[in-house]
């Protein structure tokens, strides 16, 4: 009930935008999440791209949703994505979506809320050409511009 009634008290939504990365891996898979969070359902919504720059250069783009718990003194985040198939109308003006199937797994844990401090980490997965990768052990930082603007604006 204390918990229903916490999760009723809380209200807005904002943005927040991650990197996910190894650290010293040059060359290594690289996670940007762009999310809107809304708390007072605990739901999280927004798009997860992939990059690796390597011999076979890879951009893998899907729209994620998800929710999160949080645990003492931090967030557990938990996202899936959903591939989405784009049907044009015949006449070219209407445009339909229609989800594939999820392509996407992500589970992490911020340390310290959403400011995701030092030793936040996540482990996720994604499905392309209908072989799914699996990348673990990674950091979580606050993408350099909500940094930036979290620092200019005070909220830090």
């Amino acid at each position: 009930m204390a918990n229903q009634l916490d999760r009723d008290q809380k209200s807005g939504l904002f943005i927040v935008s991650y990197n996910v990365f190894k650290p010293g891996v040059a060359g290594g898979y690289n996670l940007q999440l762009r999310l809107s969070v809304y708390p007072p359902a605990r739901r999280v919504s927004g798009e997860a791209v992939i990059t690796h720059a390597t011999q076979q250069p890879l951009v893998f783009k899907t729209a994620v949703q998800g929710n999160y718990e949080e645990i003492s003194g931090g967030i557990e985040l938990f996202l899936a994505g959903h591939n989405l198939l784009q049907a044009q109308a015949q006449h070219g003006q209407q445009q339909s979506h229609s989800l594939l199937g999820e392509d996407f797994h992500f589970d992490g844990h911020l340390k310290g809320g959403w400011q995701a401090e030092n030793g936040s980490r996540a482990r996720y997965a994604f499905l392309q050409h209908g072989h799914w990768t699996e990348v673990i052990g990674q950091d979580v930082q606050l993408s350099d511009e909500v940094r930036h603007a979290a620092k200019a604006l005070n909220l830090r």
